[in-house]
């Protein structure tokens, strides 16, 4: 982490909401560096004194249920990309519908022309017997 990721996550990290791996970089960034020891001090200090004027503790679970919340809240609905798969479904139904009947009698004539030329190239008169 950088020094800025590691200012910006203090807060979580003096909550406890960092995971091992981070916690420990944060643990020994605050070691080295004085300006973010400070930091840190200062929020301990200001917690500290919430919790004094305060007088109450948070709810029990009050921080699982926010986080729960916000991460649901982050999660994006699913009905607009089933809107824009069926859009998509039906526009290029269309495309094909419009292009077949555009291009079928051009296709059939083509074809029709290929088998009357095998036909009399093989010497085969044209009809049904």
């Amino acid at each position: 982490m950088t020094h800025d990721e590691i200012r910006g996550a203090l807060s979580a990290y003096f909550d406890g909401q960092l995971g091992q791996e981070q916690a420990v970089e944060v643990t020994a960034h605050i070691a080295a560096c004085p300006e973010c020891r400070a930091i840190l001090d200062d929020i301990k200090a200001l917690s500290a004194g919430v919790r004094e004027e305060l007088g109450v503790k948070a709810p029990a679970g009050l921080a699982q249920r926010a986080l729960a919340r916000s991460r649901a809240a982050e999660k994006p609905p699913r009905a607009p990309l089933a809107l824009a798969i069926a859009l998509t479904v039906i526009v290029v139904a269309f495309l094909a519908g419009v292009a077949a009947k555009k291009y079928m009698p051009t296709m059939f004539a083509s074809v029709q022309g290929m088998i009357n030329g095998a036909a009399s190239t093989l010497g085969v008169s044209g009809g049904n017997k």
